[in-house]
């Protein structure tokens, strides 16, 4: 979205433009102002080697320590310069009149290292997650977008995937007060599973579901720096969780940035909290954080006195109770590379909405930790990290005689990865980019809700191979195969892409990729009973099928074709359109059941001896015989009319077509369609920023009625079958207003979701969405 990174870019070029006509003063005074609105440290550079080409070395001296003080990779070069600066304005000794006076050596010239970015690349706008490497999103394969700092802090949102509802083509579902779920160009649904989620490049997903638990997360909002989004599968650089796009939080460096205190209380004692601090010794910085929130449910599902239940967790209000810690740190090593090293904690209680029957779940207890690593260099980056979670789950309410489904969750997951960079030309015009990597994961979980504990090991091998042909062409191709040890078999996601420059701000954009997500450990190795009211009796649900121990559940696929244009040709506005057309196949759901037959009494009929059970008939997970036809756009465009004033607006449409011709007849009389994805959304906001210390943000979204094709039980035929049910459509108004003081260190405001108070679901089981207010307030040192 729009931010001060466009007001900085019009002044950085316009000083730029007058320090080439040796306009030094104007172009310094615009270069500062440039760096008051963003600091960067190119701007300390190009400031002090215009002092150093007007002849003020003392000033030239002032802006290359400021300059050096970041730690550049230039580093060395300018401390030499430094040195040579200093020298040159000792004044000389006094000499004796018989001996000559030698006059001061001229001013030296600027570092002859890593030069100086030109004008136009210093606040241009860079993404890392469409490549794995740095570039702008004119040159990028697929559809981007990106949410700032600016817009974080403005929006007054507290929790991370509601600051990506304001983007076309992402699709947001509150469930409950915890736990939102997130999907890009629709298949949104119940522990969303075909969005990859990471943090810095690591993911971050829950390995037993495939799904992003939000609150498990050891940031909040005041730690992020950016967060990138690329529509469209990203199966050919991350692999199968990457099924129709990728989320990547990118947190704010370690060692820049101030210290901080941010508070917030709201409706229904809703709380947040956070705490951070930054520093720099030398070349090695540190980032810690911590915080603290609580979250309350929408609406109460179990009102007070009702005897014929029993619940989970004796809070009723509660939806989310967390603590979270971070630390970070970075140490340089000249121009060889950077090091880079963390850890996190997240620990407390969450709610979640679960899928089929297991629908109003809860972590009393959860603690979730990662441990990470990486070296970033010129032609090679490797990164390892551990995640660990840990927690117990139970259903927060089921009728006297049932079980509440307790379980047990450990989870272990080290994950590895190394890419080789080079970049070579073909000929003065012809230029190559090339990134070659491989990967493994390692998974282990013990979950009572499986067959039995479980590890599996995964490999893959990917390349991303960038051919410029001039300024005005470029294809793209990316590749990667992986194991999938479930399936004992390697699947393949190949992507290719077509750029075309019509200017150096313009870029069309065609595009062909396909992709896949892999079952996880619930839907391939899941054992869980539901009792029956027949005594002694249960339905299994097995991943493993007892009656068909060969059946395995294959991947969900989809093809995608896309086109795109982008225009960044001003600095007062962005202009982004795509149209889209996906296929999407072999959708993973619940199987309907299976009756024991006589046939089965040998094997799978036995008792079963740790739950005392006999089962009485069979489910699990399958493949879904319908497919999907996805026509879609997306248009949005951002405007600067003015300093301070931002404005955006976006829509987006979803056309979905269900083909259920491979379906047989008793698969049919269990079909309906399914339109869960709205038609039509609609985004719009503005933001602005005062220099009196006024400021504040207005987000308007409109979501279109929604049909959706839920998975029931059929009491009366035992079987489990899909049901309509409609969402109608919904508009929110999201406001804030704040003001800065203290010379912008410190900031109070008042935020408000869903302004007008339109209660809503956003799913058909979800809870009853309110207004709600907060207070927050935020100091920095």
């Amino acid at each position: 979205m729009a931010d001060a990174r466009a007001e900085a870019r019009t002044h950085f070029k316009a000083g730029m433009d007058a320090i080439a006509a040796k306009k030094y003063a104007e172009g310094i005074a615009e270069l500062e102002v440039a760096y008051k609105i963003l600091p960067h440290p190119n701007v300390l550079f190009n400031i002090a080697r215009a002092y150093a080409d007007a002849g003020n070395a003392e000033k030239a001296l002032e802006y290359y320590k400021r300059y050096a003080a970041e730690n550049p990779p230039d580093k060395e070069e300018v401390l030499a310069t430094i040195e040579r600066l200093e020298a040159a304005n000792k004044k000389p000794e006094p000499t004796k009149p018989s001996e000559p006076v030698v006059p001061p050596p001229p001013p030296p010239p600027p570092p002859t290292g890593e030069p100086a970015p030109p004008p136009e690349d210093v606040f241009a706008e860079k993404i890392v997650t469409a490549s794995k490497g740095s570039q702008s999103p004119l040159e990028a394969s697929a559809s981007t977008a990106v949410i700032t700092e600016q817009d974080i802090r403005l929006s007054g949102i507290t929790k991370i995937p509601e600051l990506l509802r304001r983007l076309a083509g992402v699709d947001i579902m509150e469930v409950t007060g915890a736990q939102t779920e997130v999907s890009i160009r629709g298949f949104n649904q119940r522990l969303s599973n075909k969005t990859l989620v990471l943090v810095d490049g690591r993911s971050v997903y829950a390995d037993i579901l495939g799904a992003t638990i939000w609150q498990t997360l050891s940031i909040g909002v005041e730690d992020i720096e950016r967060i990138e989004i690329v529509r469209g599968p990203g199966s050919s650089l991350y692999g199968s969780d990457a099924f129709n796009g990728v989320i990547n939080i990118i947190t704010k460096r370690p060692g820049e940035g101030k210290n901080g205190i941010a508070g917030g209380y709201g409706s229904q004692a809703t709380t947040h909290g956070s705490l951070w601090a930054s520093g720099r010794e030398g070349e090695l910085g540190w980032r810690t954080a911590a915080g603290y929130d609580y979250l309350p449910r929408w609406s109460r599902e179990v009102p007070n006195g009702r005897a014929d239940v029993r619940t989970g967790v004796g809070d009723q209000v509660e939806s989310a109770r967390t603590i979270r810690l971070d630390a970070r740190g970075s140490r340089t090593f000249g121009r060889a590379g950077t090091l880079n090293f963390g850890g996190g904690l997240a620990q407390g209680s969450v709610e979640i909405l679960g899928i089929g029957s297991l629908q109003d779940i809860v972590l009393p207890t959860f603690t979730q930790t990662d441990l990470t690593t990486s070296w970033t260099s010129e032609h090679f980056d490797a990164r390892v990290f551990w995640n660990r979670l840990r927690a117990n789950s139970t259903l927060n309410v089921n009728y006297v005689g049932q079980s509440l489904l307790p379980s047990r969750i450990q989870q272990n997951v080290v994950d590895g990865e190394t890419v080789y960079k080079t970049r070579f030309s073909f000929s003065e015009s012809v230029k190559n980019d090339l990134r070659v990597g491989g990967a493994y994961r390692y998974k282990n979980v013990e979950w009572s809700y499986l067959d039995h504990d479980r590890f599996e090991h995964h490999y893959s091998l990917f390349l991303h191979d960038e051919l410029n042909a001039g300024e005005r062409l470029a294809f793209i191709a990316d590749y990667r195969v992986d194991w999938v040890p479930y399936l004992a078999s390697f699947q393949q996601s190949p992507r290719g892409a077509v750029l075309v420059h019509p200017s150096s701000q313009s870029t069309m954009r065609a595009s062909v990729a396909t992709a896949y997500r892999k079952p996880t450990f619930l839907e391939s190795y899941l054992r869980l009973p539901t009792q029956l009211p027949i005594t002694g009796t249960a339905s299994y649900a097995d991943g493993v099928r007892r009656d068909d121990p060969n059946f395995r559940v294959n991947v969900e696929r989809i093809f995608s074709a896309e086109v795109g244009y982008l225009n960044q040709e001003s600095d007062r506005f962005t202009v982004e359109a795509a149209a889209y057309f996906n296929r999407v196949s072999s959708l993973i759901q619940l199987a309907s059941n299976r009756p024991l037959t006589v046939a089965d009494f040998p094997v799978a009929g036995r008792q079963d001896l740790s739950t005392g059970f006999f089962p009485a008939g069979f489910t699990g997970f399958e493949n879904q015989c319908q497919a999907y036809n996805v026509y879609g756009g997306e248009a949005g465009v951002r405007t600067f009319p003015m300093e301070g004033l931002d404005v955006y607006g976006n829509y987006t449409l979803n056309l979905l077509q269900q083909d259920n011709s491979d379906c047989t007849p008793a698969q049919l009389s269990r079909v309906v369609p399914d339109q869960r994805t709205s038609q039509h959304k609609v985004n719009a906001g503005v933001q602005l920023r005062t220099k009196p210390g006024f400021d504040g943000s207005l987000d308007f979204h409109f979501v279109s009625v929604q049909s959706w094709a839920e998975q029931v039980t059929n009491f009366v035929r035992q079987q489990i079958e899909q049901q309509r049910f409609r969402v109608a459509g919904y508009a929110l108004l999201n406001a804030r207003v704040g003001y800065r003081f203290l010379g912008d260190h410190a900031d109070v405001s008042v935020m408000a979701f869903n302004l007008f108070g339109v209660q809503h679901r956003e799913h058909p089981f979800g809870q009853l969405l309110d207004r709600r207010l907060m207070l927050l307030a935020t100091y920095k040192f």
